[in-house]
């Protein structure tokens, strides 16, 4: 491939005028890049199911009030925003309330892998808990202290009632 590529060049040097070639060039050059030269695995759908995935390999370490890293453990926030800076999302604010506010609302029936959900739990009036959606109605979270984290189900009566809503953290244009 790189022979025919030097011969082609060297064949429009011989042939062509110094300013034409820049130009044969050039339009080579752009007929061979694709329109989207992002690698697949840097695009905003791909940065958040890996940010899922890494949820998913947390699955059965312990809960930790204020935790932020493997090593001593997570709270729900605390996982979320690890694996999502982790995975070269973004950084997001601390607490889930502050995440929910710096996220962007999407129906629940538009939910893809990687997207937060929130929860009002214990009958509270403002958001208090998080989780990463990971596909076919389930998430990943750090429930509460003497548990360990888990999947669930969006569907579950518990999880239903508290539900306050889906949240994208990155465009997926």
């Amino acid at each position: 491939m790189k022979k025919i590529f030097n011969v082609l060049l060297w064949a429009m040097c011989v042939t062509k005028p110094l300013l034409a070639q820049a130009d044969v060039l050039g339009d080579f050059i752009e007929k061979i890049t694709p329109q989207d030269p992002t690698p697949v695995a840097l695009t905003p759908v791909a940065k958040l199911q890996e940010a899922a995935i890494a949820a998913i390999s947390f699955v059965g370490k312990p809960y930790f009030f204020g935790g932020t890293n493997p090593d001593i453990g997570f709270d729900c926030s605390g996982l979320v925003q690890y694996v999502l800076l982790q995975s070269g999302v973004k950084k997001l604010p601390r607490t889930s309330r502050e995440m929910y506010e710096h996220s962007s609302p999407i129906d629940s029936e538009n939910l893809v892998v990687g997207d937060l959900v929130f929860f009002q739990t214990n009958n509270a009036n403002q958001i208090n808990h998080v989780g990463i959606y990971v596909g076919e109605g389930r998430f990943i979270h750090a429930p509460s202290t003497g548990n360990v984290i888990r999947l669930d189900k969006l569907t579950h009566n518990y999880w239903q009632k508290s539900f306050a809503g889906g949240r994208r953290v990155l465009s997926l244009e």
